[in-house]
């Protein structure tokens, strides 16, 4: 089968390995019929995770089953389904409790494992034809409908990005008519942001970064973009905040102090820029700049990526996987902080619902289909932020 293998930073081919088997009596085979490139794909792609000479990878599939375990009771050959990033099992301690992206059967001596993802089990990765799927009754998500109909680009969404930036509103615990600033406009920014306004109902949504398309999605998607070349964002978004507030005619006495917004969302994580020079990274900038808007009581969802061992540090605090972080500022202002990879199973059926039920469409983040013999042009053009890709989808059958 055909399958997208790192060959070295920046090196992609596409090339035959062995196919996916049955390796357990509760495994399914899984053929796809779309795959999507994150941005977490970004990082292994750059060498930031070390040398995986080797490796497919890819963790966001969708297709249809062709095989089917012993053991496996609630799937059958020819269903349509989704599969989740983080590989559960359904019954350890974690799973059970609702926190599949920390189960601790699929990644023995760890809490958590996924599919193409250094560091986080053996499982081969989804940019590929075929795939094993363990566990399958946890991990299959049946979905209506048929391949390359109008649920393929919202289904896809569901094994990842969709679930990812719903379960950053949930660490920042955003409410009915919540203000919410957002710092990064890539696929999972934009979901949270489309999240934030259309499924939990904020009133006022700041998405920051600055890329023009990214930020022309985010004004589509019902957010206030805000784009940081043209100055501090902090600054930018407390006197768009301060004209609203004047524009309503209601103030509070006291209020100057409540300017910010009441929850914000790193959907950055440790690349993010230095404002003072873009061609830098600078990993603690964001939780500085939400640390400066946060209001009094507000709350912080951390869902971008920070690595435990980043193969290329900007300096010697981050080559110990450490931050600079306003903790002074932060325990002052009484700031409720939440943070990690998303339990994709608590939320993917729900939003599944949603899709069904033409509630939600997050396919407008989808900026590209390409076929599969594509990837490594879509993975340059991705990382570059050229031409418009956003968030691109693979076609396995192509």
């Amino acid at each position: 089968m055909k399958a997208v293998v790192w060959r070295g930073e920046r090196t992609l081919e596409i090339e035959t390995v062995e196919d996916a088997r049955l390796e357990a009596p509760t495994d399914v085979l899984l053929r796809l019929t779309s795959t999507a490139i994150c941005g977490t794909d970004l990082h292994i792609y750059e060498g930031r995770m070390g040398q995986v000479n080797g490796m497919v990878i890819g963790h966001e599939p969708l297709g249809i089953v062709e095989a089917v375990g012993s053991a496996v009771v609630s799937i059958r050959k020819g269903d349509r389904v989704v599969v989740p990033t983080h590989i559960c099992c359904g019954f350890c301690y974690n799973c059970v409790r609702g926190y599949s992206a920390s189960c601790l059967i699929t990644h023995p001596g760890s809490a958590g494992a996924a599919y193409g993802y250094p560091g986080m089990g053996p499982y081969r990765g989804a940019q590929t034809e075929l795939m094993r799927i363990p566990f399958a009754d946890a991990n299959c998500l049946r979905l209506p409908g048929e391949p390359g109909d109008q649920w393929e680009h919202d289904f896809v969404l569901l094994a990842d990005a969709f679930p990812t930036g719903y379960h950053a509103t949930e660490l920042a615990q955003v409410r009915s008519g919540d203000s919410v600033a957002i710092f990064g406009a890539g696929a999972i920014g934009l979901l949270t942001a489309y999240c934030a306004l259309h499924l939990r109902g904020a009133t006022e949504v700041y998405v920051v970064d600055y890329i023009s398309e990214r930020l022309e999605k985010a004004g589509e998607l019902g957010a206030i973009p805000v784009d940081f070349r043209k100055g501090d964002p902090v600054e930018q978004i407390l006197e768009q905040r301060s004209r609203l507030r004047k524009r309503a005619g209601v103030t509070w006495r006291g209020e100057e102090v409540m300017g910010g917004v009441n929850c914000g969302i790193d959907a950055i994580g440790f690349q993010a820029r230095d404002r003072a020079d873009l061609s830098r990274e600078k990993p603690d900038q964001v939780i500085h700049d939400l640390a400066r808007l946060i209001n009094p009581n507000g709350r912080l969802g951390i869902i971008g990526v920070f690595l435990p061992n980043d193969a290329k540090p900007i300096g010697e605090i981050e080559a110990r996987g450490e931050l600079v972080v306003p903790w002074q500022t932060l325990f002052r202002k009484g700031i409720t902080v939440g943070m990690g990879r998303d339990h994709d199973e608590r939320y993917n059926t729900q939003l599944r619902d949603l899709i069904i039920a033409d509630r939600a469409k997050p396919s407008q983040v989808v900026s590209h289909r390409l076929p599969l013999s594509q990837a490594p042009d879509a993975f340059q053009k991705f990382d570059e932020r050229s031409d418009g890709y956003l968030k691109v989808i693979l076609d396995p059958q192509r």
